[in-house]
């Protein structure tokens, strides 16, 4: 859900609560969202700008956001200008769903040099544009050539025009209404949202002056969910019939917004990791056939031997010119055996016995291709399945992967520093339960992170995390938790009944030149478990 003007009129205000801010970094999560790390009036903070056509919003945040490996041109330019400058003002215009915040910074020569920044937040024309002190385009987010909007073009080196303004009324200013119209129509920073629940509350006997006079006063967030959606605003949405949650606006918006930015950054890069995956796993597959229908031919091996063993006594047949001939077996049966007309009997034989050879030789190749393919398969499975359940870093993990055994072309320019393993963990009753949701973490977790007494869990016959928890005699509800995990994360979350194995982490060995998280053990023990999401515990990544 995206803001109306109303709405961004709070945040507004809220921002000016931090003012000024010294802008101490800027970067890009993806390509449609720029944060500046600043230093505030009371404290630190991510300003977190998003300029998706869906969820575009500003807002102060407390979380860490990671970066792409290399910044964009617009971000380079941004840093070019305005990077240690101080954000010192934020203006609005007829609750329209744009800010203008103006900054000071300093040029190359140290001249103070004014700048503006139009945070432009109106749907799929989302965009943020550096002006200059003389209303000139710096650089934009998103360029609009005359072509493609000959009323407002967005090109470095234009004059910067403002989205162009609506004669509507200031809703604030006692207007005169014509309910009988649409009230987006005629107030400005009005939503189909806000009015559907002014006249729904109307409709229920409050007045008007009484409903935009609680708009003028919130400074809050309403929060309503239900199983498809997520809705807010400054007020209560009494229409929708959803219980709601009430809570600062900077921190709602994080809410909101954070699970979905999440969501999408893990859609842009693991959308190229399924095609890579997926292309693999046909690829897999269709050789597994083929080469099973090979192994099925060479399989009549013995047939050609037999075939050979006749036709040598047989040898003093004259066959020459006939297709097949007749000939009764050790067993006293008759048998039609296929032979080439142009070829004598012996010929023949000798023929069958190269077919024998060749195939005898052939069965013990295709069957080694067979269990490579297999395992090759079972593999892009496992990566499937864990792209699935992926958050952006195991996301970045499982692409690492890819690129260390080939599946996917390296950058040259991709930043070669060795990239930090992430894990999750929980405390329970004091012990410490941690676990991987992807090969590389799995690895690393089971080979290096856990101690040999530490008791290791893992979804038998699944692809799946490897849990372990830091005692080598856990209780009852210790074993269930770390095998409910083992399962839940695993391909077995929907199945009931699941088994998982659990051991020592001594027990574990690792196979030479299997692929990462491949592990073979020995003295363990089964549970089974129905899986099953733990909401009541804190898991953390580390």
């Amino acid at each position: 859900m995206a803001l109306d003007g109303i709405t961004l009129y709070k945040v507004k205000e809220d921002l000016e609560k931090y003012l000024p801010m010294r802008i101490n970094r800027i970067f890009d999560t993806s390509k449609t969202q720029i944060v500046f790390s600043v230093h505030a009036s009371n404290g630190r903070y991510n300003l977190l700008m998003s300029f998706h056509s869906n969820d575009n919003h500003i807002a102060l945040s407390d979380r860490n956001y990671s970066t792409y490996n290399e910044p964009s041109a617009f971000v380079m330019v941004l840093r070019k200008y305005i990077l240690n400058g101080v954000i010192y003002k934020i203006e609005q215009f007829d609750y329209d769903r744009y800010l203008l915040m103006h900054v000071r910074a300093r040029n190359e020569l140290y001249d103070e040099m004014e700048y503006t920044l139009s945070v432009e937040l109106m749907g799929k024309y989302a965009n943020l544009i550096l002006i200059d002190s003389n209303k000139k385009i710096i650089d934009a987010l998103k360029k609009i050539p005359p072509y493609e909007n000959n009323r407002r073009t967005i090109l470095p080196g234009v004059t910067f025009e403002a989205p162009e303004r609506q004669d509507k009324k200031d809703p604030f200013a006692s207007p005169s209404i014509d309910f009988n119209e649409s009230l987006v129509k005629q107030l400005q920073g009005f939503s189909k949202q806000l009015e559907k629940e002014i006249r729904y509350r109307m409709d229920h006997g409050d007045p008007f002056e009484h409903i935009v006079k609680e708009i003028q006063d919130s400074d809050s967030l309403y929060i309503h969910k239900d199983q498809d959606s997520t809705q807010f605003h400054i007020i209560e949405l009494k229409h929708l019939g959803l219980p709601y949650e009430k809570t600062d606006i900077q921190k709602g918006f994080n809410q909101i917004y954070f699970q979905d930015f999440e969501k999408d950054r893990i859609r842009n890069i693991s959308d190229d990791l399924f095609k890579v995956v997926k292309r693999q796993i046909k690829h897999f597959e269709t050789k597994v056939t083929k080469l099973q229908a090979s192994l099925d031919d060479a399989l009549n091996l013995q047939s050609d031997k037999e075939n050979g063993d006749l036709l040598y006594l047989y040898e003093d047949l004259d066959a020459k010119g006939l297709k097949e001939v007749t000939v009764t077996d050790y067993e006293g049966n008759t048998r039609t055996i296929k032979t080439d007309p142009k070829l004598s009997v012996k010929a023949n034989a000798n023929k069958y016995y190269s077919q024998y050879q060749k195939k005898r030789k052939g069965k013990v190749y295709i069957e080694e291709q067979i269990e490579l393919a297999q395992n090759e398969l079972t593999y892009f499975e496992s990566l499937n399945e864990q792209l699935s359940i992926a958050e952006y870093s195991d996301a970045l993990d499982i692409k690492e992967e890819l690129l260390r055994f080939g599946y996917l072309k390296k950058n040259s320019s991709s930043n070669k520093k060795k990239k930090k393993v992430n894990l999750y963990q929980l405390k329970v009753d004091g012990h410490t339960i941690t676990f991987g949701k992807n090969n590389l973490q799995n690895a690393f977790l089971s080979f290096e992170y856990a101690k040999s007494n530490y008791t290791w869990f893992h979804a038998k016959q699944y692809h799946g995390s490897h849990v372990v928890v830091d005692t080598d005699k856990p209780d009852e509800k210790l074993i269930r938790i770390c095998a409910n995990l083992a399962a839940y994360y695993s391909k077995g979350r929907y199945s009931s009944s699941v088994p998982v194995d659990y051991c020592l982490v001594r027990e574990l060995k690792k196979v030479k030149g299997t692929k990462p998280g491949f592990v073979t053990f020995k003295n363990y023990k089964t549970i089974y478990i129905d899986p099953y999401e733990e909401k009541e515990l804190s898991i953390s990544m580390i």
